[in-house]
């Protein structure tokens, strides 16, 4: 008799659930992002908003061996285009190291407290005076198409969980604008 183990017939949910999945993610009909030739491999804990949304909605009440494929809107993924995060801002206010000239597509890297806001931002326009930089993410705007299996799924152990993830709010804001971080400069917006 084969009996089902309690990580077989245990489904995902929203707070805490182990997930492991090996999984190829897309943009439909455009590039792979990940997993091409060989599929990526990826764990996280739901409820600490360490994947896009979307991908964690879409596993809920799921098991381990199953196989889904479903393409994830923007809005649950990287969010839309904003073109009101297109900045621009005077040369003069860059420091670039001698001899590195500003190009389009050059990414900047920024540092930041806010777990939200991007690692990177990217050169869209480079003037006689003046950098256009776009503070959306790479992929803003862009459904992405997921097909995956669940290799694993279970509660959470206190080890799968970092106490850092479980601190409060002190309703303090968490950073800076990002473009005030990028230049290094100005007060931090008022919430």
């Amino acid at each position: 008799m084969n009996e089902m183990s309690e990580g077989d017939s245990y489904k995902i949910a929203e707070y805490k659930c182990y997930v492991k999945i090996k999984y190829t993610v897309r943009i439909p009909d455009g590039p792979v992002l990940k997993g091409g030739a060989t599929p990526e491999v990826m764990d996280f804990v739901t409820g600490f908003r360490h994947v896009v949304p979307g991908l964690e909605k879409r596993l809920l009440g799921h098991m381990r061996g199953e196989r889904l494929s479903f393409v994830v809107p923007p809005e649950e993924a990287f969010g839309i285009r904003r073109p009101e995060m297109l900045i621009e801002k005077d040369r003069s206010e860059f420091h670039f190291p001698p001899g590195v000239e500003p190009y389009p597509g050059m990414e900047l890297p920024i540092v930041t407290r806010d777990d939200n806001a991007p690692d990177t931002v990217m050169i869209r326009e480079v003037k006689e005076s003046a950098v256009v930089i776009d503070l959306n993410h790479p992929l803003a705007g862009a459904p992405l198409e997921y097909d995956l299996e669940i290799v694993e799924a279970r509660p959470a152990r206190e080890t799968d969980v970092c106490a850092e993830w479980e601190q409060p709010d002190d309703g303090q804001p968490p950073c800076q604008a990002v473009q005030q971080i990028v230049l290094g400069e100005g007060e931090p917006p008022v919430h």
